[in-house]
């Protein structure tokens, strides 16, 4: 060690560890103990980070930044770079993550969420400093400005790199498209149950065919993180192939800034980048429009298309004791089959039900009302 001299480093004591159960073949000049080596010390990491905070070893830090233009990165020691993707999906075709869709466990969430306190008190486990991640000017110098471009970025789901996804730090589930799902070759059997919809932006309820965990790779190499992000798959339009929303950005420690579309984080290597597209994302937001243009106007012909008669409808009585039995038969046929149709519905009147006691004999499940809710939730009386 260069710095052993220097008077700042506090050497700790000999491991409390067993003796006996310690590694001979490995020796730890800080801890002057068996057990590990120096370079795997984390006891010596933390103090050397620390001195370097405090601006004690800059004549060590700047010997390796003599360059600032030659950016090496650290070594990787597997030497072993992630095999290529299978291929890509650019194009489509054709609840909350943290408590679950009971009743029960949504309730245990909000208990845990008001019975947070912000004290001086840390946990005892061991803190680690979280490098500053930081945006400059030079970030966003590839984009067109102004802007107000949504952060559409590409990453690698699996085997695939699937491009088109939107992030979303306003939605509280990460989302993959049906239509996305289905190029990935993925058995749907794979797909677990679940029950809880989604709710838009605009109050609408989104059903789920599934969710799924799938590996997500984001970065460059090294400077690349792998994370197993759960997906909740839907099956409706949409110009995007996914959603990433806060529950996976939270993990990922990412920083988001919109004004330069990317996205960053820390990883083992340094700061990995995630750059948005934003060509991609005005094509997004174009094709969003005239999806919801051409659903209105589908909504609309089918309303004409409903409220058209094919005929006009003429209402005839089937006895005459009683008046208030009637039927409505149509005006375009001849006087003929008028007559006929008339005289056959009069004389089979019988076959018309006018209340429940003329119905004996059908079974309950036909005219039951039944409510399709979850056979497995119980049932929760709510407060008036």
């Amino acid at each position: 060690m260069q710095i052993k001299d220097e008077e700042t480093l506090t050497f700790p004591g000999k491991l409390k560890n067993d003796p006996s159960k310690q590694p001979r073949d490995k020796y730890c000049r800080f801890h002057r103990d068996h057990g590990h080596d120096a370079a795997d010390c984390y006891d010596l990491k933390q103090q050397i980070e620390a001195l370097i905070r405090q601006g004690k070893l800059q004549k060590f830090v700047n010997k390796e930044r003599a360059d600032p233009n030659r950016q090496e990165p650290a070594p990787r020691w597997d030497n072993e770079r992630p095999r290529p993707p299978i291929g890509d999906i650019r194009m489509i075709v054709g609840g909350t993550a943290a408590t679950g869709s009971s009743k029960k466990a949504q309730k245990t969430y909000f208990r845990s969420v008001l019975n947070v306190h912000l004290t001086s008190s840390t946990p005892n486990t061991a803190r680690v400093e979280s490098p500053i991640i930081g945006f400059t000017e030079e970030d966003a110098r590839r984009l067109h400005h102004p802007h107000d471009d949504a952060l559409v970025v590409s990453i690698r789901v699996g085997d695939y790199n699937v491009h088109r996804v939107l992030i979303d730090n306003g939605s509280s589930a990460d989302i993959l498209y049906y239509p996305a799902f289905q190029q990935m070759g993925i058995d749907r059997a794979r797909l677990m149950l679940a029950s809880a919809p989604l709710v838009s932006f605009g109050g609408t309820r989104v059903f789920l065919i599934g969710s799924i965990t799938l590996s997500v790779m984001v970065g460059d190499y090294p400077q690349e993180l792998t994370r197993n992000v759960m997906f909740l798959v839907v099956d409706c339009s949409s110009a995007y192939n996914g959603i990433l929303g806060w529950p996976t950005l939270n993990s990922w420690k990412a920083a988001i800034s919109t004004y330069h579309l990317m996205i960053k984080f820390p990883t083992d290597y340094g700061i990995g980048e995630l750059r948005g597209n934003q060509a991609t994302a005005r094509e997004c937001y174009i094709a969003m429009l005239e999806m919801e243009d051409h659903h209105q106007t589908m909504c609309v012909e089918e309303q004409r298309t409903v409220a058209e008669l094919v005929e006009e409808l003429e209402e005839i009585t089937l006895d005459e004791s009683k008046p208030e039995r009637t039927t409505r038969i149509g005006t375009l046929a001849c006087q003929l089959v008028h007559q006929a149709l008339t005289t056959f519905l009069r004389r089979n009147q019988d076959a018309f039900a006018w209340n429940h006691e003329d119905m004996p004999g059908i079974d309950p499940s036909v005219i039951v009302h039944k409510l399709n809710v979850n056979p497995s939730t119980p049932p929760v009386r709510q407060k008036k």
